[in-house]
């Protein structure tokens, strides 16, 4: 196992353990005594709707934690993937420390039973902040002043593409003003374990960033910037959030935009374009 704080070898038994797989996987088999929580899947805006159906699932998290007498969380999905470390950097950004991946790949050698903790909440309580993440108003109002990490492939981060999975024609290409490609599949070795440290490190000291300066991290909707998050901070990057509304929020904005385009248009130069910022301005 490469030497991260926030991963643990093995799934011990007095762990509250989370399946952040597929709900049909995890129905046909997981792990002995795993939930399921559907909202860790979705996408999320700004809005006080959004932020209330990010804080009442963890609020009632936590709640289950404490009945349940636990003191630590161990989270997993497929392979340490995007849901699994969203799930995490939620826990921790609500205030449970004590939350980590699981470092292995499913599937691996368990006790089994067919899921069926499948827990879903009402978002009626108002949302208090969450350490670690911001909204659209933060971005606006600071975005000459941040350090960006774009976690999205180089198609989309080129303006190629707007998604990696299922793009659809017409919706708008781009990136935000001044951010920097890291492309989250690059956290992996070959072998689908986290990149080890050393070499995270090594890739790291390639941008021009400083630890103690505000750092946001940004992808489509918000999940793949997680991992990127929670190592970022292991290696003590001091002030990392994570942008949930991402660029699935962004392109619908009038706000500052780099490297657009309509994604299956071919004559661009008929297309109004929306307001860009940054280097690109003269290329739009």
């Amino acid at each position: 196992m490469s030497n991260w704080n926030i991963l643990k070898p093995e799934i011990e038994p007095s762990d509250f353990i989370i399946d952040c797989r597929s709900q049909s996987n995890y129905e046909s088999s997981t792990v002995k005594g795993a939930y399921y929580f559907p909202f860790i899947k979705k996408a999320f805006g700004s809005d006080a709707e959004s932020q209330k159906k990010i804080y009442n699932p963890l609020k009632n998290i936590l709640g289950l934690i404490e009945n349940n007498n636990k003191s630590r969380v161990i989270v997993f999905d497929e392979g340490m993937g995007m849901f699994a470390s969203r799930m995490v950097f939620f826990l921790r950004a609500i205030g449970f420390k004590e939350t980590f991946l699981l470092a292995k790949r499913w599937p691996f050698n368990c006790e089994l039973e067919a899921g069926s903790k499948i827990m879903e909440f009402e978002s009626s309580e108002k949302a208090k902040a969450l350490k670690g993440i911001v909204d659209k108003s933060f971005m606006e109002k600071n975005l000459t002043r941040l350090q960006i990490f774009d976690a999205r492939t180089k198609e989309e981060y080129d303006g190629s593409i707007p998604r990696l999975s299922s793009p659809e024609e017409g919706t708008l290409c781009g990136r935000l003003p001044g951010a920097f490609l890291w492309d989250w599949r690059t956290l992996y070795e070959s072998n689908g374990m986290i990149l080890d440290k050393s070499k995270f490190l090594k890739r790291l000291a390639g941008f021009p960033f400083m630890p103690e300066r505000t750092t946001i991290i940004y992808d489509y909707n918000g999940a793949r910037s997680c991992l990127l998050a929670l190592l970022l901070k292991d290696v003590g990057y001091q002030d990392i959030h994570t942008y949930q509304g991402s660029w699935f929020e962004w392109r619908k904005s009038n706000l500052p935009k780099q490297a657009v385009s309509i994604y299956g248009i071919k004559n661009q130069a008929a297309i109004a374009a929306p307001r860009v910022g940054g280097k690109d301005r003269k290329k739009v």
